[in-house]
C-alpha cells in the first residue's frame, strides 16, 4: 500500500530506519533564494526560520519580561511574573514540538518518539536512508539544538547566584525540554554518538599524553637534580680531601 509518511525498519538494536516513499526535497539550487542571505544557502530557508524563533522569543522574553515582572518595591509583582512564565513556558513547548516532529525530520532527516503498546512505551529513534543532507542546514541545526541547553543552563546558574529562585522555574522547564530533544537525536544520529566518541577518545588519549608527558618531566627533573647534587657533593669531598701543604722548622 502506497503511503507518503515513513515506512519503518527494526534494526536488532532496536533503532528504526525508516525509508521515504515520496520523492527527497529537492536541494536548494544558486540563485534560487538570492533575497535571503545566508540563507540562500538552506534547503529549507523557512524551516531554518523557526527552528531558531520559538528559542529566540522564548529566550528575549526571559530576559526581558523581568522589566514588566518587576515591583516598585523591587520584587517580583505577582500577576505580571505569572504572565511572562506562561508566555516563555508556551514558547518552549512550540519550540520543542516544532523541533521534535519538524525540523529535525525536514533539516537531518532525523526523528524520534514513542508509542504505547499493551501499556508498555516504546521510545523510536528513525534515521533516514540514502538522503542527501544539506551541509548548511545540518550546521545550524546541530549548533542551535546543542547551545541552547547550555544557555538556560548559564542562566539558570545566574539566577542562582542573585536568589531568584522563582525563574527557575522557566530554566528548569526549557532545560528538560531542550535537553530531551538533545539526547533524542543524539540517540538518531549515528554520526553524531561517532563524532562524540572519538571526541571522548581524543580528550582521553590527550589527557593520557599530558599525564605521561608531566611524568617524564617530572622524573627527568629528579634525575637531574640528582646527578647535579652528587657532582655538587662530590666536588666538596675533594675539596675536603685535598692536603694541606706547610713548613716545618
Amino acid at each position: 500500500m502506497q503511503t507518503n509518511d515513513l515506512h519503518f525498519t527494526v534494526s536488532e538494536n532496536g533503532v528504526e530506519d525508516p525509508n521515504y516513499h515520496d520523492s527527497p526535497a529537492a536541494p536548494g539550487t544558486p540563485g534560487a533564494n538570492q533575497n535571503w542571505g545566508r540563507l540562500s544557502q538552506s534547503s529549507h530557508p523557512f524551516v531554518i526560520i523557526f527552528h531558531l524563533l520559538f528559542k529566540s522569543l522564548a529566550l528575549l522574553m526571559y530576559l526581558f519580561g523581568g522589566w514588566f515582572s518587576k515591583s516598585k518595591n523591587g520584587g517580583n509583582h505577582g500577576a505580571n511574573f505569572i504572565v511572562v512564565t506562561v508566555i516563555c513556558i508556551f514558547l518552549l513547548s512550540a519550540d520543542f514540538w516544532t523541533v521534535k516532529n519538524v525540523t529535525g525530520r525536514l533539516l537531518v532527516g532525523l526523528r524520534w518518539w514513542n508509542k504505547v503498546e499493551n501499556d508498555e512505551t516504546r521510545w523510536i529513534f528513525e534515521s533516514a536512508k540514502d538522503r542527501q543532507i544539506n551541509a548548511f542546514d545540518k550546521s545550524v541545526f546541530w549548533t542551535v539544538l546543542y547551545a541552547a541547553p547550555v544557555v538556560w543552563g548559564v542562566l539558570a546558574f545566574f539566577a542562582i547566584l542573585r536568589l531568584q529562585f522563582s525563574w527557575l522555574i522557566i530554566c528548569a522547564t526549557a532545560l528538560a525540554l531542550s535537553g530531551s530533544n538533545v539526547y533524542g537525536y543524539y540517540k538518531c544520529s549515528s554520526e553524531q554518538k561517532a563524532k562524540f566518541e572519538q571526541y571522548m577518545q581524543d580528550g582521553a588519549r590527550a589527557g593520557t599524553m599530558a599525564m605521561f608527558q608531566n611524568g617524564a618531566t617530572t622524573v627527568q627533573n629528579s634525575v637531574m637534580g640528582f646527578v647535579t647534587r652528587t657532582a655538587a657533593g662530590g666536588g666538596s669531598q675533594q675539596q675536603n680531601q685535598q692536603p694541606t701543604s706547610g713548613t716545618f722548622t
